[in-house]
Protein backbone atom coordinates (compact mmCIF):
# COMPACT_ATOMS: atom_id res chain seq x y z
CA UNK A 1 0.00 0.00 0.00
CA UNK A 2 1.32 3.42 -0.95
CA UNK A 3 0.01 6.34 1.07
CA UNK A 4 0.76 10.02 1.37
CA UNK A 5 1.31 9.98 5.12
CA UNK A 6 2.52 13.35 6.33
CA UNK A 7 -0.26 13.79 8.84
CA UNK A 8 -2.24 12.48 11.74
CA UNK A 9 -4.17 9.32 10.88
CA UNK A 10 -7.88 10.04 10.95
CA UNK A 11 -10.09 7.94 13.21
CA UNK A 12 -13.82 7.40 13.48
CA UNK A 13 -15.70 10.44 14.80
CA UNK A 14 -17.01 10.16 18.33
CA UNK A 15 -20.28 11.75 17.34
CA UNK A 16 -22.01 11.53 13.97
CA UNK A 17 -24.04 14.42 12.58
CA UNK A 18 -27.63 13.06 12.71
CA UNK A 19 -29.32 12.28 9.40
CA UNK A 20 -32.85 11.23 8.53
CA UNK A 21 -32.39 9.37 5.22
CA UNK A 22 -29.82 7.44 3.22
CA UNK A 23 -29.34 5.50 0.00
CA UNK A 24 -27.20 2.53 -1.01
CA UNK A 25 -24.96 2.80 -4.06
CA UNK A 26 -21.74 1.39 -5.51
CA UNK A 27 -18.50 3.38 -5.35
CA UNK A 28 -15.57 2.43 -7.58
CA UNK A 29 -12.77 1.98 -5.08
CA UNK A 30 -9.27 1.16 -6.28
CA UNK A 31 -7.87 -2.27 -5.53
CA UNK A 32 -4.99 -2.26 -3.09
CA UNK A 33 -1.64 -2.14 -4.86
CA UNK A 34 2.01 -1.53 -4.08
CA UNK A 35 2.46 0.22 -7.44
CA UNK A 36 1.54 3.78 -8.41
CA UNK A 37 -1.43 3.68 -10.80
CA UNK A 38 -1.16 6.13 -13.69
CA UNK A 39 -4.09 7.90 -15.29
CA UNK A 40 -3.87 9.34 -18.77
CA UNK A 41 -6.32 11.56 -20.57
CA UNK A 42 -7.67 10.37 -23.91
CA UNK A 43 -7.53 12.40 -27.12
CA UNK A 44 -11.25 13.13 -26.92
CA UNK A 45 -13.02 15.51 -24.56
CA UNK A 46 -13.92 12.66 -22.24
CA UNK A 47 -12.12 12.07 -18.99
CA UNK A 48 -9.03 10.09 -18.09
CA UNK A 49 -8.50 6.37 -18.51
CA UNK A 50 -6.46 4.19 -16.19
CA UNK A 51 -3.19 2.60 -17.25
CA UNK A 52 -2.95 0.58 -14.09
CA UNK A 53 -4.93 -0.21 -10.96
CA UNK A 54 -8.18 -2.11 -11.26
CA UNK A 55 -11.39 -0.81 -9.77
CA UNK A 56 -13.31 -2.67 -7.08
CA UNK A 57 -16.95 -1.51 -6.84
CA UNK A 58 -18.32 -1.72 -3.31
CA UNK A 59 -21.86 -0.91 -2.23
CA UNK A 60 -21.93 1.60 0.62
CA UNK A 61 -24.46 3.63 2.59
CA UNK A 62 -24.58 7.28 1.51
CA UNK A 63 -26.36 9.51 4.01
CA UNK A 64 -28.61 12.41 3.00
CA UNK A 65 -26.97 15.43 4.61
CA UNK A 66 -29.69 17.97 3.85
CA UNK A 67 -31.45 17.76 7.19
CA UNK A 68 -28.23 18.45 9.07
CA UNK A 69 -26.38 20.67 6.59
CA UNK A 70 -25.62 23.34 9.19
CA UNK A 71 -23.70 20.80 11.29
CA UNK A 72 -20.87 20.21 8.80
CA UNK A 73 -17.65 22.23 8.67
CA UNK A 74 -14.49 22.36 6.57
CA UNK A 75 -12.16 21.89 9.55
CA UNK A 76 -14.00 18.94 11.15
CA UNK A 77 -15.77 16.80 8.54
CA UNK A 78 -13.82 18.42 5.69
CA UNK A 79 -16.87 19.75 3.87
CA UNK A 80 -19.68 22.27 4.21
CA UNK A 81 -22.97 23.00 2.44
CA UNK A 82 -24.16 26.53 1.69
CA UNK A 83 -26.60 28.62 -0.29
CA UNK A 84 -25.03 31.09 -2.68
CA UNK A 85 -27.15 33.00 -5.18
CA UNK A 86 -24.86 33.92 -8.04
CA UNK A 87 -25.13 36.75 -10.55
CA UNK A 88 -23.72 34.51 -13.27
CA UNK A 89 -26.25 33.91 -16.05
CA UNK A 90 -24.14 31.52 -18.15
CA UNK A 91 -21.48 29.29 -16.59
CA UNK A 92 -20.20 28.44 -20.06
CA UNK A 93 -19.11 32.06 -20.52
CA UNK A 94 -15.46 32.32 -19.46
CA UNK A 95 -15.71 36.10 -19.06
CA UNK A 96 -18.54 35.75 -16.54
CA UNK A 97 -16.50 33.17 -14.65
CA UNK A 98 -13.56 35.54 -14.42
CA UNK A 99 -15.36 38.82 -13.72
CA UNK A 100 -18.38 37.68 -11.70
CA UNK A 101 -18.04 34.16 -10.38
CA UNK A 102 -14.42 34.20 -9.24
CA UNK A 103 -14.84 37.13 -6.81
CA UNK A 104 -18.17 35.72 -5.58
CA UNK A 105 -16.64 32.35 -4.77
CA UNK A 106 -13.49 33.80 -3.23
CA UNK A 107 -15.64 35.73 -0.75
CA UNK A 108 -17.77 32.67 0.00
CA UNK A 109 -14.81 30.37 0.61
CA UNK A 110 -13.04 32.85 2.88
CA UNK A 111 -16.20 33.30 4.93
CA UNK A 112 -17.03 29.60 5.28
CA UNK A 113 -13.40 28.66 5.99
CA UNK A 114 -12.87 31.48 8.48
CA UNK A 115 -9.86 32.51 6.41
CA UNK A 116 -8.16 35.76 5.53
CA UNK A 117 -8.32 35.25 1.78
CA UNK A 118 -9.18 32.76 -0.96
CA UNK A 119 -7.65 32.86 -4.44
CA UNK A 120 -9.34 30.88 -7.22
CA UNK A 121 -6.97 29.12 -9.61
CA UNK A 122 -9.22 26.81 -11.63
CA UNK A 123 -12.76 26.32 -12.92
CA UNK A 124 -13.59 22.86 -14.31
CA UNK A 125 -16.90 22.20 -16.05
CA UNK A 126 -18.27 18.66 -16.08
CA UNK A 127 -21.10 17.20 -18.12
CA UNK A 128 -22.68 13.85 -18.92
CA UNK A 129 -23.57 15.26 -22.34
CA UNK A 130 -21.02 14.53 -25.08
CA UNK A 131 -21.98 17.59 -27.12
CA UNK A 132 -21.30 19.86 -24.14
CA UNK A 133 -17.91 18.26 -23.54
CA UNK A 134 -16.92 18.79 -27.17
CA UNK A 135 -18.17 22.38 -27.35
CA UNK A 136 -16.90 23.69 -24.02
CA UNK A 137 -14.04 21.36 -23.14
CA UNK A 138 -15.96 20.08 -20.13
CA UNK A 139 -15.12 16.74 -18.57
CA UNK A 140 -16.96 13.62 -17.48
CA UNK A 141 -17.91 13.14 -13.83
CA UNK A 142 -15.31 11.06 -11.96
CA UNK A 143 -16.97 7.99 -10.36
CA UNK A 144 -14.10 7.05 -8.05
CA UNK A 145 -13.30 8.02 -4.44
CA UNK A 146 -10.28 10.31 -4.56
CA UNK A 147 -8.59 13.51 -3.42
CA UNK A 148 -7.02 15.83 -5.98
CA UNK A 149 -3.66 16.43 -4.26
CA UNK A 150 -0.98 15.10 -1.97
CA UNK A 151 1.67 17.12 -0.13
CA UNK A 152 3.95 17.42 -3.14
CA UNK A 153 1.34 18.25 -5.78
CA UNK A 154 -0.43 20.81 -3.57
CA UNK A 155 2.82 22.69 -3.11
CA UNK A 156 3.64 22.37 -6.80
CA UNK A 157 0.28 23.81 -7.74
CA UNK A 158 1.05 26.76 -5.46
CA UNK A 159 4.28 27.34 -7.40
CA UNK A 160 2.45 26.96 -10.72
CA UNK A 161 0.04 29.70 -9.72
CA UNK A 162 2.26 32.18 -7.89
CA UNK A 163 5.78 31.57 -9.19
CA UNK A 164 8.53 32.95 -6.95
CA UNK A 165 5.95 34.49 -4.59
CA UNK A 166 4.96 30.95 -3.58
CA UNK A 167 8.09 30.64 -1.43
CA UNK A 168 6.60 33.02 1.13
CA UNK A 169 3.12 31.47 1.01
CA UNK A 170 4.56 28.00 1.58
CA UNK A 171 5.96 29.09 4.94
CA UNK A 172 2.45 29.44 6.38
CA UNK A 173 -0.74 27.45 6.65
CA UNK A 174 -2.75 27.14 3.46
CA UNK A 175 -5.51 24.90 2.17
CA UNK A 176 -7.08 24.02 -1.17
CA UNK A 177 -10.87 24.11 -1.17
CA UNK A 178 -13.18 23.05 -4.01
CA UNK A 179 -16.66 24.47 -4.57
CA UNK A 180 -19.07 22.26 -6.53
CA UNK A 181 -22.45 23.29 -7.94
CA UNK A 182 -25.00 22.70 -10.68
CA UNK A 183 -24.75 25.00 -13.69
CA UNK A 184 -28.47 24.76 -14.40
CA UNK A 185 -31.39 22.96 -12.76
CA UNK A 186 -31.48 20.37 -9.98
CA UNK A 187 -28.94 17.54 -10.25
CA UNK A 188 -30.88 14.48 -11.46
CA UNK A 189 -28.01 12.07 -12.14
CA UNK A 190 -24.46 11.35 -10.96
CA UNK A 191 -24.52 13.48 -7.79
CA UNK A 192 -21.37 14.00 -5.74
CA UNK A 193 -20.76 12.15 -2.50
CA UNK A 194 -18.28 13.31 0.11
CA UNK A 195 -16.53 11.33 2.86
CA UNK A 196 -16.28 12.56 6.45
CA UNK A 197 -12.58 13.31 6.85
CA UNK A 198 -12.54 11.81 10.36
CA UNK A 199 -13.29 8.37 8.89
CA UNK A 200 -10.38 8.41 6.42
CA UNK A 201 -7.40 6.23 7.31
CA UNK A 202 -4.17 6.96 5.42
CA UNK A 203 -3.47 3.21 5.23
CA UNK A 204 -6.31 2.90 2.69
CA UNK A 205 -5.03 5.68 0.41
CA UNK A 206 -3.12 4.90 -2.78
CA UNK A 207 -0.83 7.45 -4.41
CA UNK A 208 -1.70 7.89 -8.08
CA UNK A 209 -0.36 10.00 -10.91
CA UNK A 210 -2.30 11.93 -13.53
CA UNK A 211 -0.24 12.55 -16.64
CA UNK A 212 -0.20 15.75 -18.67
CA UNK A 213 -2.93 15.99 -21.31
CA UNK A 214 -2.51 14.95 -24.92
CA UNK A 215 -4.93 17.59 -26.20
CA UNK A 216 -5.34 21.34 -25.63
CA UNK A 217 -6.83 21.77 -22.17
CA UNK A 218 -8.65 24.96 -21.09
CA UNK A 219 -8.47 24.11 -17.40
CA UNK A 220 -5.51 25.42 -15.37
CA UNK A 221 -5.65 22.28 -13.25
CA UNK A 222 -5.95 19.67 -15.99
CA UNK A 223 -3.32 21.28 -18.22
CA UNK A 224 -0.74 20.01 -15.72
CA UNK A 225 0.32 16.62 -14.38
CA UNK A 226 -0.47 15.93 -10.75
CA UNK A 227 -0.01 13.43 -7.95
CA UNK A 228 -3.39 12.48 -6.49
CA UNK A 229 -4.80 10.05 -3.92
CA UNK A 230 -7.38 7.37 -4.66
CA UNK A 231 -8.98 5.19 -2.01
CA UNK A 232 -9.14 1.48 -1.43
CA UNK A 233 -12.29 0.24 0.29
CA UNK A 234 -12.57 0.95 4.00
CA UNK A 235 -15.76 -0.07 5.82
CA UNK A 236 -15.28 2.86 8.20
CA UNK A 237 -15.79 5.49 5.50
CA UNK A 238 -18.85 7.61 6.20
CA UNK A 239 -20.34 9.09 3.03
CA UNK A 240 -22.81 11.95 2.58
CA UNK A 241 -24.60 13.61 -0.33
CA UNK A 242 -27.09 16.40 -0.91
CA UNK A 243 -29.78 15.21 -3.33
CA UNK A 244 -31.05 17.36 -6.21
CA UNK A 245 -28.72 20.28 -5.62
CA UNK A 246 -29.80 23.44 -7.43
CA UNK A 247 -27.75 26.20 -9.04
CA UNK A 248 -28.16 28.27 -5.85
CA UNK A 249 -26.56 25.62 -3.63
CA UNK A 250 -22.87 24.78 -3.25
CA UNK A 251 -20.86 21.99 -1.70
CA UNK A 252 -17.47 23.11 -0.39
CA UNK A 253 -14.83 20.51 0.44
CA UNK A 254 -11.16 20.39 1.28
CA UNK A 255 -8.64 18.81 -1.03
CA UNK A 256 -5.63 19.76 1.05
CA UNK A 257 -4.56 21.47 4.28
CA UNK A 258 -1.05 21.89 5.63
CA UNK A 259 -2.23 21.42 9.22
CA UNK A 260 -1.44 18.06 10.81
CA UNK A 261 -3.01 18.61 14.25
CA UNK A 262 -6.23 16.67 13.62
CA UNK A 263 -7.85 19.41 11.54
CA UNK A 264 -9.50 17.90 8.46
CA UNK A 265 -6.87 17.81 5.71
CA UNK A 266 -9.09 16.57 2.87
CA UNK A 267 -12.38 14.85 2.13
CA UNK A 268 -12.55 12.07 -0.43
CA UNK A 269 -15.17 12.69 -3.09
CA UNK A 270 -16.78 10.76 -5.93
CA UNK A 271 -19.62 10.94 -8.40
CA UNK A 272 -21.99 7.99 -8.04
CA UNK A 273 -24.90 6.41 -9.86
CA UNK A 274 -27.92 7.28 -7.73
CA UNK A 275 -30.56 4.49 -7.64
CA UNK A 276 -33.20 7.25 -7.42
CA UNK A 277 -32.22 8.66 -10.83
CA UNK A 278 -35.39 9.26 -12.92
CA UNK A 279 -35.98 7.41 -16.20
CA UNK A 280 -35.05 10.37 -18.41
CA UNK A 281 -32.80 12.59 -16.30
CA UNK A 282 -31.60 16.00 -17.37
CA UNK A 283 -27.89 16.07 -18.28
CA UNK A 284 -25.64 16.58 -15.28
CA UNK A 285 -23.82 19.87 -15.89
CA UNK A 286 -21.71 21.11 -12.98
CA UNK A 287 -18.83 23.46 -12.32
CA UNK A 288 -16.07 22.77 -9.82
CA UNK A 289 -13.88 25.64 -8.64
CA UNK A 290 -10.54 25.23 -6.88
CA UNK A 291 -9.02 27.90 -4.66
CA UNK A 292 -6.05 28.42 -2.38
CA UNK A 293 -7.11 29.47 1.11
CA UNK A 294 -4.85 31.61 3.30
CA UNK A 295 -5.20 32.08 7.05
CA UNK A 296 -3.96 34.70 9.52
Amino acid sequence: MVSDGGGKKMTDPEEEVPVTAATRAALNYLKDTNETPVFRQTKTASDIVSLGGARQPRTVTIRDGRGSAAGFSLDIEGFAFATQVTKVTDFNDDQQLELIYTPEIEKLIARVAGAREAVVFDHTRRSTEASHREKYGSRDPVPAPHSDYDDSSARQRMRDKFGDAADEFLQHRFAIVNVWRSMSGPIEQWPLTICDSRTINDDFLISTRREAPVRPEPSFEYARPSATRHAAYDANHRWYYFPRMTADEVLLFKNYDTRTDGTARFALHSAFEDPATPANPAPRQTIETRAFVFYD
